[in-house]
């Protein structure tokens, strides 16, 4: 991302935020390189509204497939994060129709977006589709410009989840231009930003503190770790420093797998 990023900024330009569902926290860590790079930007975490777990502790079940839910990942180093977006499953999962179906590409063209963009648009998952919607109420909510970039990634495609499109058919019945018009300007341009939250200090501590239960009650973590991820300014930089030695164990586990010999 900050190699893209030089690439394409202009001399105006600043990287504004990155905007990213969490999971595993793997993905999201990212926001800590790049916020060493451009100290001004914000990382944005977001979440399933139905399961709001960085918003409101953890609880229901959600439809935005690839994501996690009811525990923060202990890896995630939640004192950098600034901001923490909800989700309406049902977002993505009309606009997964919206961007695949073919009525829905008919209207988009109407709108006048190019078949390049749209040849473009499997490109975007469930989860995808969800960092782009986070990363449009972020601009909105921070009022952005066209000089602010926002990165974010698409974590998945549609090769993923051709079965859904079918299953929301069953369910929906048939996709029609009227269905694409109402998902158009009720699920994109429509947009807003409820369910955002800039974090305070201490909202940032509520959310570090769930990791509790999930890892030291249960998974039987050192509860003096969990202070150091917090209070202690060197932890997260002696992990990233571990990156060379982590790369050759997954190297080596690589090799006993035999992974590698069938790629």
């Amino acid at each position: 991302m900050a190699e893209v990023f030089n690439q394409i900024a202009g001399k105006d330009d600043h990287l504004a935020g990155v905007t990213l569902t969490t999971g595993s926290a793997g993905t999201l860590a990212s926001g800590d390189y790049l916020k060493k790079l451009f100290p001004m930007m914000k990382i944005v975490a977001s979440e399933a509204l139905h399961c709001p777990t960085l918003l409101n502790n953890g609880f229901g079940e959600h439809r935005i497939e690839g994501i996690g839910d009811k525990h923060i990942p202990w890896i995630h180093n939640v004192k950098n994060t600034d901001v923490v977006v909800a989700v309406d499953d049902d977002i993505p999962m009309n606009l997964i129709r919206l961007f695949n179906e073919p009525a829905g590409l008919d209207f988009l063209r109407e709108q006048g977006v190019t078949e390049e963009f749209l040849d473009k648009l499997p490109l975007m998952g469930i989860s995808g589709i969800a960092n782009i919607v986070t990363a449009i109420k972020f601009a909105k909510y921070f009022e952005l410009t066209k000089q602010d970039v926002i990165m974010t990634i698409c974590t998945d495609s549609m090769e993923m989840y051709r079965s859904r499109l079918s299953e929301l058919t069953r369910e929906l019945g048939e996709y029609s231009r009227e269905t694409a018009i109402k998902d158009y300007h009720r699920y994109l341009m429509a947009l807003t930003i409820d369910h955002l939250s800039e974090l305070t200090y201490y909202q940032k501590k509520r959310i570090h503190n769930l990791k509790y239960y999930t890892w030291v009650e249960q998974q039987h973590m050192d509860p003096r770790e969990l202070d150091a991820q917090w209070y202690d300014a060197e932890y997260w930089s002696s992990i990233e420093n571990q990156v060379g030695e982590i790369d050759k164990l997954i190297e080596q586990f690589n090799q006993q797998t035999g992974l590698l010999k069938k790629m």
